[in-house]
């Protein structure tokens, strides 16, 4: 393919942010995995990959560095599938903005933020497991599991919700309480997933009167509260929250199409009840979550791509200013927590496979969360050494009754063991 030949994309508004911002620390990528009952085969996983392919093209890109923007650029280097040996969510090469690898029975997709949300991720391995199942279990009965076309997978939606707006909106944030501590060498993320009940959870977050996502952003938050002292509490625990744009406004689109929220809770002396802290994260999660307000805050943040004099601006002045607004940013929050909800498979497959599970880079700590039938994944990144947000977490789960699994990594050797 000669570069005349090539098809290029701009970046969408939500990933202009992360090629001035990844470092070691904290790439930007993060990572899927699908876990079968059976050892993976690598030439059928192969196979399938390509398949894949034919039908998110998008996903074949380079990221280019231009005078005024990044940009995609359809790529010359095919993907191959390896055993997994790299460093869990480790930096990604811009030639290819994805990567599939394979460890006993799972099955990993990791991807360069800048490409795809969550959602676009998720729609790219959830086929690429589906064309595996097929290929390997010779199934002749034809299954769709998405009929969307690759015109729609590569439009920029942020572009097509965009209404002129004049009002640049950057609003400022006081300052959160930041988490800290010793941290491992080497920048290497510890991974603590929990298994859990979905049907559990669901059931403790009706009887608590709200929603899965309120009830256990609300449980992190108690169980940062546990660590901070008197000092710390001077200021409020502040969770970002991810939101999946596409349930707002219609879109099939497998680029970045999200938006953030946050919520946050300052503790006293005689607030830390779940109850008091249940209550106070649903009003916030009611206001946030409306479809007026997210349209305001994605216009707001386009206006940066759609004003004429801005887009003058050379990259490298760009950068700077993206630079600084993330991290003033991250002064502003303590911890990210990120929902990817239900992952629906055809009926006909879903008795191959075990669960789902996510988990992202951090130049802190995240909490990622995903559900398959019955099996929830809670799954925490984190570069402390210090594990007490996690204990806390899971042991108010086991106070109200839910089973709870816990997988980890070894960080030296980056291997995962059972640990409960």
């Amino acid at each position: 393919m000669t570069r005349k030949d090539k098809k290029w994309y701009r970046l969408d508004n939500a990933g202009k942010i992360f090629p001035p911002t990844s470092n070691r620390r904290d790439p930007k990528v993060f990572r899927f995995a699908c876990e079968l009952y059976e050892e993976i085969d690598e030439k059928v996983l192969q196979e399938a990959l390509d398949k894949t392919l034919e039908e998110y093209p998008l996903f074949l890109s380079s990221l280019k560095k231009g005078l005024f923007w990044y940009y995609l650029e359809s790529s010359n280097i095919y993907p191959k599938v390896t055993k997994e040996e790299n460093i869990i969510c480790d930096k990604m090469d811009t030639e290819l903005l994805f990567r599939v690898s394979y460890y006993r029975k799972r099955i990993n997709l990791e991807v360069y933020h800048a490409l795809t949300d969550g959602t676009g991720t998720l729609y790219f391995l959830r086929s690429l497991v589906v064309n595996y199942l097929i290929i390997k279990y010779k199934i002749k009965k034809p299954i769709l599991v998405d009929t969307t076309s690759v015109y729609e997978k590569e439009m920029d939606s942020f572009e097509k919700y965009y209404k002129n707006s004049k009002k640049i909106k950057i609003p400022r944030n006081s300052r959160a309480y930041n988490l800290s501590g010793n941290k491992y060498s080497e920048d290497r993320l510890k991974v603590i997933e929990g298994i859990v009940s979905t049907k559990e959870v669901i059931k403790l977050a009706k009887k608590f009167n709200t929603t899965v996502t309120v009830y256990l952003s609300s449980v992190l938050i108690k169980s940062i509260g546990s660590t901070m002292s008197i000092k710390d509490k001077r200021r409020p625990v502040v969770v970002t929250i991810p939101v999946n744009l596409r349930k707002y406004f219609k879109s099939n689109t497998a680029r970045n199409f999200f938006n953030t929220i946050t919520v946050k809770y300052k503790f006293n002396d005689n607030n830390d009840n779940l109850e008091d802290i249940i209550k106070n994260i649903s009003d916030q999660f009611k206001s946030n979550l409306t479809k007026e307000q997210l349209d305001s805050q994605m216009n707001s943040l386009a206006v940066l791509e759609n004003v004429f004099i801005i887009r003058l601006v050379p990259v490298f002045i760009k950068d700077l200013v993206l630079k600084y607004f993330h991290e003033r940013s991250r002064k502003e929050q303590t911890i990210a927590l990120s929902n990817i909800g239900i992952v629906e498979i055809p009926e006909e497959l879903q008795s191959y496979i075990k669960l789902f599970d996510v988990f992202a880079s951090t130049d802190s700590m995240q909490i990622c969360m995903c559900s398959y039938l019955d099996n929830m994944m809670l799954s925490f990144t984190s570069h402390f050494t210090n594990t007490e947000i996690q204990k806390n977490f899971f042991k108010e789960l086991v106070n109200n009754n839910i089973e709870v699994t816990i997988n980890t990594n070894i960080v030296e050797d980056n291997s995962y063991e059972e640990v409960l």
